[in-house]
């Protein structure tokens, strides 16, 4: 870009823990977000609605045309035939096992509830929608239920979930870590970690239990502080379009991060292990948009589940 534009070009990278974004794009601390598909329409930021995020410029993103289709015009990131969002990304908050001290792929997540690994896995500490999706999961309730408040608000599902959070070794924030896992035996997990891992002498794979998995899509969104800035946003849009290449999208997220490639131009560039790790992928449970009643109530089970827990300090 620099060379492009004959211009300095600094980019700043902020983290969030969850889905903590609103408030900095309210304020226009941020030009670029990436966002999960079902936090475009959700009721506590509503940023389509809101006007706090601008349509792209496709002109500039000549790789959108390499999306595939069920996500390009995607219900959730389009308003009136307008597109909001572009995919980057797709995954699962897998369940993730060590293959030195897990004998064999586990098949139910009903194994973090198992009195063996008691204290030998980890979870993300502030992911509670999936948390709670997989412990309803576990419990055998159906799919339907496992994003409902008022059907997960029982003193069943309560203890259950209790006895995840006590029984955890330890916590991830945002991201998955090697040395959040490192010597751990589960994980609940993105997999950013598995690549250090794996230098580290530690193989991880991601199981596919029977009741299925939560899937996230990730977005890249341009937010309302480009609207008076046109240079700037077609900067962010270039960006964008390098993160569509095949280059970046199978060499970095597919083998570092291990993430789901959203473009379809990649079949001649992976190995047949890789595409039936995408084809198991693909059979997960994509996360719903929720109601402000049902985001809050999870979140509420959530902090009760974790009461009197540190996640920075537990089990380290």
């Amino acid at each position: 870009m620099e060379a492009k534009y004959g211009r300095r070009i600094r980019l700043q990278i902020s983290e969030v823990e969850s889905d903590d974004f609103f408030d900095p794009v309210r304020a226009k601390r941020v030009d670029l977000i990436t966002i999960s598909h079902h936090m475009f329409k959700d009721e506590r930021s509503n940023y389509i609605a809101k006007g706090l995020i601008l349509p792209p410029n496709l002109e500039n993103i000549p790789n959108h045309a390499l999306v595939m289709p069920e996500l390009m015009q995607a219900e959730s990131h389009t308003s009136n035939g307008v597109i909001y969002g572009v995919p980057l990304a797709m995954g699962s908050y897998g369940l993730a096992y060590n293959t030195g001290l897990v004998e064999s792929e586990p098949t139910s997540w009903r194994i973090f509830w198992d009195p063996a690994f008691a204290n030998t896995y980890v979870l993300g500490a502030y992911e509670y929608t999936y948390n709670v999706n997989i412990t309803a999961l576990a419990l055998g309730y159906p799919r339907e239920w496992i994003d409902s408040y008022d059907r997960l608000n029982n003193p069943e599902f309560k203890e259950k979930l209790r006895q995840l959070a006590v029984n955890a070794r330890g916590f991830w924030s945002g991201a998955d870590r090697p040395e959040d896992l490192l010597n751990a035996s589960l994980a609940m997990a993105w997999g950013d970690s598995f690549s250090g891992l794996q230098r580290q002498g530690e193989h991880w794979e991601v199981a596919a239990p029977e009741e299925g998995t939560p899937k996230w899509i990730d977005e890249y969104v341009l937010t309302w502080a480009l609207a008076d800035r046109p240079f700037m946003k077609q900067i962010a849009e270039e960006w964008i379009n390098w993160s569509l290449s095949t280059e970046f999208q199978v060499d970095h997220l597919l083998r570092e991060v291990r993430a789901s490639p959203v473009v379809t131009n990649i079949q001649d560039r992976i190995t047949p292990q890789e595409k039936e790790r995408l084809k198991r992928q693909s059979t997960s449970i994509p996360q719903q948009t929720y109601s402000e009643r049902d985001r809050n109530g999870l979140a509420l089970l959530w902090e009760e589940a974790m009461r009197g827990i540190v996640p920075e300090r537990k089990g380290r």
